[in-house]
């Protein structure tokens, strides 16, 4: 793998790229599913209860960061997505799932 193949890998991480395969893959559609807002949950609830704190911390701050990311894109992005409110979404629900995690994981678990 010589340099120019490095860089020509790279252009796959592109912003426009990454938002064109989230779009693909209906991401924006996630924080409206009520199955997924269940089965989450659910999973976080069980883990959880049954003493897995650091697994349930992890798939808290997962799935909160996932949740406030398909909610950003549903807003739209560029100038869109900043009238709509979907960039303070993201930053604020991004927070709001790193202390949560850092909470659940590090904090509550001792």
């Amino acid at each position: 793998m010589n340099w120019q193949d490095f860089l020509d890998f790279m252009t796959n991480f592109r912003t426009d790229r990454i938002m064109e395969q989230l779009a693909a893959w209906n991401v924006g559609h996630l924080s409206q599913n009520p199955y997924v807002l269940a089965g989450l949950a659910v999973v976080i609830a069980i883990a959880y209860f049954l003493g897995w704190k650091a697994i349930s911390g992890f798939i808290a701050g997962i799935g909160g960061f996932s949740y406030a990311l398909s909610y950003a894109v549903s807003q739209g992005t560029g100038t869109e997505g900043l009238a709509g409110g979907g960039i303070w979404v993201l930053v604020g629900g991004g927070g709001v799932a790193v202390i949560l995690f850092i909470y659940l994981l590090f904090i509550r678990s001792e």
